[in-house]
């Protein structure tokens, strides 16, 4: 695949079982007596190993199209790691890299002590060190992985990311025939042309006026203010990938005619919401970030944010042969097109078509989401946070984090500070023209208002993108794990420019 890298170390099952422990969970276990084996073996069976190595080299987007990456184990994106809900997982990490890197585990609740510190500079593995992480497969849904934000945007940027998929251990709320992920990103090969800074929209007149203003953005003039505040952290992006492979490299989907197709879309970019249409058909939207709603939701086009999730259905009613694509201006062109293929037909697809004028987009307001969190036992605390910045230098209520901050003259993010079993209130307002998504480590929130509309039924989501000109979000949290859990933005150069802050539960 164009690989030019030193190749990870590999390991039998023997010498896997070996490094494991589990040879040594067997020893103790014969010296207890059969009962104790047994139960012993049985615990080792439900642990699900995988083993990640970061190692840097070349990758290859399409044939001649080579650009300087990293990656999980060889590949861009990282390999699948799918377990059934509340099976234990156990990742081993072994650093290729000549920097340290850490692993988190997004939309997975509460990762057990030490590594729910994760994301702290003390918790980077140096290159050639190892470390193992286990946790408990919960909740079901699309969930995914990919460097912590100490560990630098860079490694973003160069293709370090995977899906962690997490199945139900009951029916799931949607049945399908087929399923496909994937997980959309951007590239700053330097060898295209900057694309054009992604829509940021305009929040005034609430969730209407915000999607009016993105598809009028999207139909001319997007962009502009967008470029005019990227700063040095902020690379020029010239490429786009499905899978890691730009058009027409990309893999195409196959489905037959009659089924219903699920995707799981993830988009894992550092700075890019991919706006995802599939010609000739629509999307039914089922899933939030992993989490089920009460009903898909049907649209012509899905905004996905940085770090957002949407699990989708798709009904394979008009034969033929159709593009999957994005939306955004130049995005398609860029390789961000994917063929989908009905078995034993050969058309030609029609070309994408940048823009929305005339479709119906996805919107927070429009899907119903479950309540399946826990509801608060303490007392509620109230937060308000003000998303401001310029080039590289974002901040929350006029302070930085100094941690990601070169500037150790700005004062600190205030911490979020509460008890287990508290009720947490944030309400964001987006006071810069960039839209921020903002995503919690460890557990879930409601989204309950958005642009100063009320949703009757809240999303449940670990990502809120919050729209920039005096856009508005409110969520609520519930304050089930101890711990020092990030908060922050995940476009990665405002997270890197001091856009973070913890949530502290004690």
């Amino acid at each position: 695949m164009g690989r030019e890298q030193v190749p990870p170390q590999s390991f039998s099952r023997r010498e896997l079982l070996k490094r494991s422990g589990q040879a040594g969970i067997g020893a103790m276990a014969f010296a207890l007596g059969d009962g104790a084996r047994l139960r012993a073996r049985r615990a080792a069976a439900s642990v699900r190993e995988f083993i990640l190595a970061p190692s840097e080299g070349t990758w290859e987007l399409a044939p001649g199209r080579v650009t300087r990456s990293m990656s999980y184990n060889n590949q861009v994106p990282g390999p699948e790691i799918r377990a059934k809900e509340g099976e234990q997982v156990r990742i081993r990490l072994r650093n290729y890299l000549r920097e340290p890197t850490a692993i988190h585990f997004h939309g997975i609740d509460e990762i057990p002590t030490p590594t729910h510190l994760h994301g702290l500079p003390m918790m980077l593995d140096a290159p050639g060190e190892s470390r193992k992480y286990e946790f408990s497969a919960t909740p079901a849904g699309t969930r995914w992985y990919h460097p912590t934000h100490h560990s630098g945007a860079h490694q973003f940027e160069a293709g370090l990311s995977g899906p962690l998929i997490v199945e139900p251990t009951g029916p799931e709320p949607f049945p399908f025939d087929r399923e496909y992920t994937l997980l959309f990103d951007d590239w700053a090969t330097g060898t295209g042309r900057p694309l054009p800074g992604t829509w940021e929209g305009t929040a005034v007149g609430g969730v209407g006026g915000a999607m009016g203003g993105m598809m009028a953005g999207m139909c001319g003039g997007m962009g502009m203010m967008d470029t005019r505040m990227r700063g040095p952290l902020t690379p020029s992006y010239d490429t786009m990938s499905i899978n890691g492979k730009v058009y027409p490299a990309t893999q195409p989907l196959k489905v037959s005619q009659g089924e219903r197709v699920r995707l799981r879309l993830i988009n894992p970019s550092s700075y890019h919401t991919h706006v995802i249409r599939l010609a000739g058909h629509r999307l039914q939207v089922t899933h939030t970030d992993g989490n089920p709603l009460w009903q898909p939701v049907e649209v012509d086009a899905l905004p996905i944010a940085p770090a957002e999730r949407y699990d989708v259905l798709v009904g394979a009613d008009q034969p033929g042969g159709w593009f999957l694509y994005c939306a955004q201006p130049g995005h398609a062109a860029a390789g961000e097109q994917v063929l989908v293929r009905y078995e034993g037909q050969e058309t030609k697809p029609e070309p994408p078509v940048d823009g929305l004028a005339g479709l119906r987009v996805w919107h927070y307001a429009l899907g119903r989401g479950r309540d399946v969190l826990p509801e608060p036992t303490g007392r509620w605390h109230n937060f308000a946070i003000n998303l401001m910045g310029m080039p590289d230098a974002w901040m929350i209520n006029g302070k930085r984090d100094p941690s990601t901050s070169a500037r150790a003259d700005v004062p600190r993010t205030d911490r979020l500070r509460v008890a287990r079993g508290d009720g947490v209130r944030v309400r964001f307002t987006n006071m810069s023209p960039q839209s921020h998504p903002m995503h919690l480590h460890g557990q879930r929130f409601k989204v309950v208002e958005v642009n100063g509309h009320r949703l009757a039924n809240p999303l449940v989501k670990d990502v809120v993108d919050v729209h920039a000109h005096m856009g508005t979000a409110l969520i609520e949290i519930t304050a089930q794990f101890p711990g020092d859990w990030m908060f922050h933005c995940h476009k990665e150069p405002h997270a890197e420019g001091g856009m973070l802050t913890f949530l502290m539960i004690r």
